[in-house]
């Protein structure tokens, strides 16, 4: 329908920043018609950004344009030079929009990503410029462009945060990127923990909603799930599938714990965020989990001697403590273990 092709055009525009007031009215009006208009809209800004960042040191123009138009599903005349595409503005306007923000000279670096990295044993918290608040675990690092806030509010996050985003800005989806998946903000706070060494990705959404997305399904049409407040999920890393962690909805999986979504009462909140204010919340966790946890926080490395110690399990809540040592003393008391420290080196043994 023509109408479609409109909006399209109109998205282009809007997207790349140039559409007139009256065209962005039009855009947002039409984004805030229908929970699937701007779902479409977050699809089509998650492309465009996508691809902005294509071969990590330059510009493909040509892949990156391809990209772009076919997420929007627009099709634009086939032209083999990039002076014969200029000359043709008048029947392309979409194809010049999107160029005109891309390319000056016809190549452009990739945009600057900010990073920041938090070591082991520090928490940091910082405050992006649409007015996020994110706190980042031990070991974690963020990354977002220089743009952010104006024309982008999409993130990388390796390990884990919590993010208490800013209200007000459905025309600029706020979107963050691990390394197997992608979730979208609806409105909301939420946990994301997503290590590389831990043998799960985990999101907790305090209030609102999120949707989450594996990057190795992007096609299927059912690879999207969406957790809403007081709900975890969890997937647990396979490594014997090379086509991502399984489907979400209707795709088999190979094992029942690949997904686990489970709600939580206000009481609980703190085995999820509780880290923010240097607490540590085990809830029936295993000493294996525990320990990944303590090396994080501690800056230390844990060997555990004897392998039936990794699932003792073990409950118990601990408020900013500043010593390993006494954590380690209290879960002693409870479980049949021992331990021995050599500098920056833990090990844990069998209660003797």
């Amino acid at each position: 329908m023509r109408e479609n092709e409109d909006i399209k055009m109109l998205l282009v525009k809007y997207i790349t920043r140039q559409a007139n007031n009256e065209e962005t009215i039009i855009v947002k009006n039409w984004i805030n018609a229908h929970p699937e208009n701007e779902q479409y809209f977050a699809d089509v800004y998650e492309a465009w950004q996508n691809s902005l960042l294509l071969n990590n040191n330059v510009v493909d123009d040509t892949k990156a344009y391809k990209i772009f138009l076919n997420k929007t599903g627009y099709t634009a005349p086939v032209i083999k030079s990039h002076k014969k595409w200029f000359a043709m503005a008048a029947a392309a306007i979409a194809l010049i929009v999107l160029f005109t923000a891309l390319f000056k000279n016809n190549t452009v670096n990739t945009p600057h990503l900010n990073q920041l990295a938090v070591m082991q044993g520090k928490i940091s918290k910082l405050t992006l410029t649409d007015g996020t608040v994110v706190w980042l675990n031990s070991g974690s690092m963020l990354k977002y462009g220089t743009d952010f806030g104006k024309t982008t509010r999409t993130v990388y996050l390796e390990g884990e945060g919590f993010f208490d985003i800013a209200p007000g800005k459905k025309d600029v989806p706020f979107i963050v990127h691990t390394k197997n998946y992608t979730i979208r903000d609806i409105g909301t706070r939420f946990n994301l923990k997503a290590y590389p060494n831990d043998p799960f990705f985990e999101t907790s959404v305090v209030s609102g909603e999120v949707s989450i997305e594996d990057k190795a399904q992007k096609d299927n049409a059912t690879n999207r799930i969406y957790i809403k407040q007081k709900q975890t999920l969890r997937i647990w890393k396979r490594s014997n599938n090379t086509n991502g962690l399984g489907g979400f909805n209707n795709t088999p999986a190979k094992s029942y714990n690949d997904i686990q979504i489970t709600q939580f009462t206000p009481d609980k909140e703190n085995k999820y965020i509780g880290w923010k204010d240097n607490l540590l919340v085990f809830d029936s966790n295993t000493l294996q989990d525990i320990s990944r946890v303590l090396e994080r926080r501690y800056d230390v490395k844990i060997n555990i001697s004897d392998t039936t110690l990794l699932n003792i399990q073990y409950s118990g809540n601990f408020n900013n403590m500043a010593s390993i040592d006494k954590v380690l003393d209290i879960i002693k008391q409870n479980t049949p273990i021992s331990y021995s420290k050599a500098g920056n080196i833990i090990t844990i043994t069998k209660e003797k």
